[in-house]
């Protein structure tokens, strides 16, 4: 070997046990820098030729193990998921309060229940009625609190959603410049590591984000995409964009999170029709789309559906009875009704007007039976048995009681015993709410009581839009619904002839609801009502709303619930009494302290209500303290879910980072003892070239 080719050994060996100290040098500097993965270098032999001459650094690899990166990724997603979902259930139970707290759902309940039961025992006592409205009315106020905190939570998310969009545009900009950089030290044979691991941070705290998949393209580069295909970071990088609303309700829409394609030339966004909603299975934007678009509303319509018992049960009692004395006008709600709609009513009620002292002036018991059969036709009877005395009208849609001889009389509605009248499961007076004793937004319930044949009554030409969602709030169809036709059966024909009937089938209750069935292997649907111009004659009730469409009108039952306005204003219009049939004219019906109506709100504590399924709770027919027990219970099981979720995935997650960590991670031991190998290595290719320079020394004085 010549005294060059010995110089030219020890020099290689100079370059690159220094290059591996460097290595080892930064290995030792980010021990404590989370997620690094240490680096190793890969020696190979110069060869030139047949001969060997020196030694070189082929590559500085990462010390990764691919599988274990992917499944930590999926592991960090899964858990900012349940964490961030657990954030909100936590916060929700804090809202809720303790079960044996009186300001608790429950506690607001038992409240309600002994106000009605300690004015049961004293009805005269206006003090009494002003404490029973005013604890009706905080029960209300509680519960549209929590309602109303619900949507503020919706919100939360939405806006969470919005940072989250930037945060990952911001990420896949800054994987999609290193990409570039990380190639050209690859193919230059630099040192690309401490750019591959920059990258790779920027992939861990995407991967909590969003859940990913990474490909290698070679030469280090990485093209990234959601686990469904959505391309994020590859030829050109996706810009993701979501409009967040500025105010959140019950009826708010909320945008689909697009992804658009970036012009690589120009930077120009082009339009898209991807949605990400709907496409993701982990990490933490998938938590805010599920507390935004499922867990949140469910919990919402749950909170409606107990506040439309409530008001539902107090409304059934109280139009059973009447003031003492009774007012002299009885004004129900906007029905949606015409006089010339079949009144669809089995049974009697008595219709009656009394004097300030309680003595019957007029009566008429009605039999809905042998009545001719529209509402116009009991309206005639009505006013026919009670002659000028009194008279009932409809006009759109609201049914009026009014006496009409004497201002000091006043008029009342009640059922037959034993052949109580009834639309739909209620009596005539509670279903025209001509006696309600609460109110709210959206009315308790939507049992029409209407059957296919009847008259749909809707102005022909009117468009009513609908959108069908999947559990996820993604639009799997649409629907413009033109009214035409005469019957409800030819709207109903419409339905399930128009592309929403891919997905399920409509039809009538026996009580009139508008029923929508999933088809077979489709669930968790819901309808929305995009835009509504129909009207219904007089009433200009739109169809939505006389049949309910869209759980938006559930959600809003727990929306201002409060005593009637009238009767907050005039405690005494309680009705706690009852009207005697059997009185005849100028003989007295009412009488001053009847407990009768006063016992019956009582009663309402061991009564029982038929709850349909509303989110997480199946159909039910139970007290309303045993459904405001189950609701409390729901949530208290969701919260835990939520919570076990997130320690078990985080359980996961440390695991795999550990055990990633043991494979990448830096020990101090191992990289001290290869500072010392390279550090001889070093040493003995300086002693190579020194004894080389003495060679050439030697020589050199021989000659």
């Amino acid at each position: 070997m010549s005294i060059n080719a010995i110089i030219s050994n020890s020099l290689t060996g100079l370059f690159t046990n220094q290059a591996a100290l460097r290595t080892t040098s930064s290995n030792i500097a980010n021990i404590n820098t989370p997620g690094y993965a240490r680096e190793v270098i890969q020696q190979e032999a110069i060869v030139n030729g047949t001969s060997v001459g020196g030694v070189k650094i082929s590559e500085i690899v990462r010390v990764v193990d691919k599988f274990l990166v992917k499944a930590v990724q999926d592991a960090n997603a899964d858990f900012a998921r349940f964490e961030i979902e657990n954030t909100f259930h936590a916060r929700i139970q804090a809202l809720l309060g303790r079960p044996d707290e009186n300001n608790s759902l429950s506690g607001r309940i038992d409240q309600v229940s002994n106000a009605l039961s300690e004015m049961a025992l004293n009805p005269l006592s206006t003090i009494l009625k002003e404490s029973t409205l005013s604890t009706i009315n905080q029960f209300g106020e509680e519960i549209g609190a929590l309602g109303s905190q619900i949507q503020d939570m919706r919100m939360d998310a939405s806006n969470q959603i919005a940072e989250n969009v930037g945060r990952i545009n911001a990420l896949t900009a800054r994987i999609e410049s290193l990409n570039p950089l990380i190639t050209k030290e690859t193919l230059t044979g630099g040192e690309p590591g401490a750019l591959i691991g920059k990258r790779e941070e920027s992939i861990t705290e995407l991967s909590k984000l969003i859940d990913l998949n990474v490909i290698d393209t070679g030469n280090n580069g990485v093209q990234i995409s959601t686990s469904s295909g959505i391309a994020l970071v590859g030829v050109t990088r996706s810009i993701l964009q979501y409009s967040p609303p500025g105010v959140v309700t019950s009826s708010t829409p909320f945008s689909p999170i697009t992804a658009h394609l970036m012009d690589p030339a120009t930077g120009a966004i082009r339009p898209s029709n991807i949605h990400l909603d709907g496409q993701l299975t982990s990490g933490e934007l998938k938590g805010l789309l599920t507390l935004r678009d499922k867990d949140l509303p469910e919990i919402s319509l749950q909170l409606g559906s107990l506040a439309s018992g409530f008001a539902d049960e107090l409304n059934r009692v109280h139009n059973m009875n009447t003031a003492v004395p009774a007012p002299n006008t009885l004004t129900g709600i906007n029905s949606g009704l015409l006089s010339t709609d079949n009144h669809n009513f089995t049974g009697e009620a008595v219709f009656a007007v009394t004097d300030a002292s309680g003595a019957l002036v007029s009566k008429v018991n009605i039999d809905f039976a042998v009545t001719g059969p529209t509402l116009g036709d009991v309206i005639t009877a009505v006013n026919a048995g009670l002659g000028v005395t009194g008279a009932l009208s409809l006009t759109n849609g609201v049914m009026t009681l009014a006496s009409t001889a004497t201002s000091g009389n006043g008029v009342s509605i009640s059922q037959v015993a034993g052949n109580e009248s009834s639309r739909a499961g209620r009596g005539f007076s509670h279903f025209f709410g001509m006696n309600n004793l609460v109110e709210a937004k959206s009315p308790s319930h939507f049992e029409t009581g209407i059957v296919g044949t009847d008259n749909h009554g809707f102005t022909a030409g009117g468009v009513m839009l609908l959108e069908l969602n999947d559990a996820d709030g993604v639009k799997m169809s649409e629907f413009s619904l033109t009214i035409g036709g005469a019957s409800f059966d030819d709207i109903l024909t419409s339905l399930n002839a128009s592309p929403l009937s891919t997905f399920a089938t409509f039809s009538y209750s026996p009580t009139g609801e508008l029923i929508t069935t999933p088809k077979a292997g489709v669930e968790d649907i819901s309808l929305h009502v995009k835009s509504d111009s129909t009207s219904r004659g007089a009433s200009n009730v739109p169809i939505s709303t006389f049949f309910g469409i869209s759980e938006v009108f559930r959600m809003d039952s727990a929306v201002d619930l409060k005593v009637s306005q009238a009767i907050n204003a005039d405690p005494n219009l309680m009705a706690l009494a009852r009207l005697d049939q059997t009185a005849l004219v100028g003989g007295n019906a009412l009488s001053v302290g009847d407990q009768t109506g006063a016992l019956a709100l009582r009663d309402l504590e061991t009564a029982t209500h038929k709850f349909s399924k509303a989110g997480g709770l199946g159909a039910a027919t139970v007290t309303l303290a045993q459904y405001s027990a189950n609701l409390l219970a729901n949530l208290g099981l969701r919260a835990a879910l939520a919570e076990n979720n997130m320690v078990d995935n985080q359980a996961l997650s440390e695991e795999l980072n550990r055990k990633s960590s043991d494979i990448s991670g830096v020990n101090l031991d191992e990289e001290l003892g290869n500072m010392v190998i390279f550090q001889n290595a070093y040493s003995a290719s300086a002693r190579l070239l020194n004894t080389a320079k003495e060679m050439f020394d030697t020589i050199l004085q021989i000659v």
